[in-house]
């Protein structure tokens, strides 16, 4: 069975609609680059969609992580080695890989393509157009400029509910804890693949009763972890930092501000309470839809205004508030907004 399978950090326990859907798109485009924030899965799933379609209808099939992608200058010859083409000149460019790879069936997986967003995408769209047996299959935490595209939500809660047990199995855990306790759990956990991997992680060392504890408390569900995860992913922390990276200056000021409303907000309120100076009403609507794109803040219903903010990514937030010595004043001005909006 697809759930109890596991591929990467976070296992693909229910994930089987999304598989059908980007492999829709796939069949579709060619090229489809899915997307969502640090630890939602992108990775774990294409690695499995790869998988189901490498049953011998490909000439060449290759994968390459970008993560430490020096500079897109080099992506050409990186693509090329991946497929088997590497015989490229050192400086490649993408028209020679192209003539390369021809018409010949090949499938291509690239994955954290987020550090070089714009170039990757561009390059792997002329490859597609010019390979008419190129299929590709990408990954990024910043949305892509790709025909294709697929963004892959974190997990309801009866599902993170299912993959803590199947995490927590695998890390050899006898004892079920209490339905009603995993449900606790994955409420913190907002659904991240990644975060409910982590914390069925702790059970065993800790309880579950313990565990519930420290995920709810900011300042140690940022820092726990468990072996053997990449170092972007090492902690909630470190994948949040990852992210933190590639906003705008901008976006990192409005990610720190949003985290003072309590509940549900839209942009209405994000002007009224975090607008200054600094972050002026077109610079901050321009960086409240940069953090939505960057699945930061997350709609309450599909297509609706009303957004929220995960738990992590709030005690991130909210640490990097206080850092700037903005807090006190930023929970004033939301208090004095709950008092007097209508």
């Amino acid at each position: 069975m697809l759930g109890d399978r596991d591929h990467g950090p976070a296992g693909l326990v229910g994930r089987d609609r999304a598989l059908s859907e980007v492999a829709d798109v796939l069949r579709a485009e060619r090229l489809v680059a899915v997307t969502g924030p640090g630890g939602v899965g992108k990775t774990a799933l294409v690695t499995e969609l790869a998988h189901r379609m490498q049953a011998g209808q490909w000439e060449a099939v290759g994968r390459v992580d970008l993560v430490r992608q020096d500079g897109p200058e080099l992506l050409p010859q990186r693509l090329a080695r991946a497929l088997g083409r590497g015989d490229l000149p050192d400086r490649g460019t993408s028209d020679a890989l192209a003539d390369a790879l021809g018409g010949a069936p090949a499938l291509l997986v690239v994955d954290t393509c987020e550090y070089v967003a714009d170039a990757c995408a561009e390059i792997l769209t002329g490859l597609v157009a010019a390979c008419p047996g190129l299929h590709v299959l990408a990954t990024s935490r910043t949305p892509m400029n790709t025909a294709g595209h697929y963004r892959l939500h974190p997990l309801p809660l009866e599902e993170a509910a299912r993959l803590f047990g199947a995490s927590g199995r695998r890390w050899g855990l006898v004892d079920v804890p209490a339905p009603k306790t995993v449900e606790h759990i994955c409420s913190f956990l907002d659904g991240l693949p990644l975060a409910v991997h982590i914390a069925a992680g702790q059970l065993a060392h800790h309880s579950p009763s313990e565990v519930l504890t420290l995920v709810s408390r900011a300042d140690t569900l940022l820092d726990l972890t468990i072996p053997g995860l990449p170092a972007r992913q090492r902690t909630l922390r470190d994948s949040l930092l990852s992210t933190h990276q590639l906003c705008t200056r901008e976006e990192q000021l409005l990610w720190a501000r949003c985290t003072v409303f309590p509940g549900a907000f839209g942009l209405r309120d994000v002007l009224a309470v975090c607008a200054d100076e600094r972050l002026p009403s077109g610079v901050l609507a321009a960086a409240f839809g940069g953090l939505e794109r960057r699945s930061l803040i997350l709609p309450q219903e599909p297509h609706g205004t009303s957004y929220r903010m995960p738990w992590s990514t709030r005690a991130h937030g909210r640490q990097r508030l206080n850092h700037l010595g903005e807090e006190r004043e930023f929970l004033q001005r939301c208090l004095t907004w709950l008092l007097h909006d209508p």
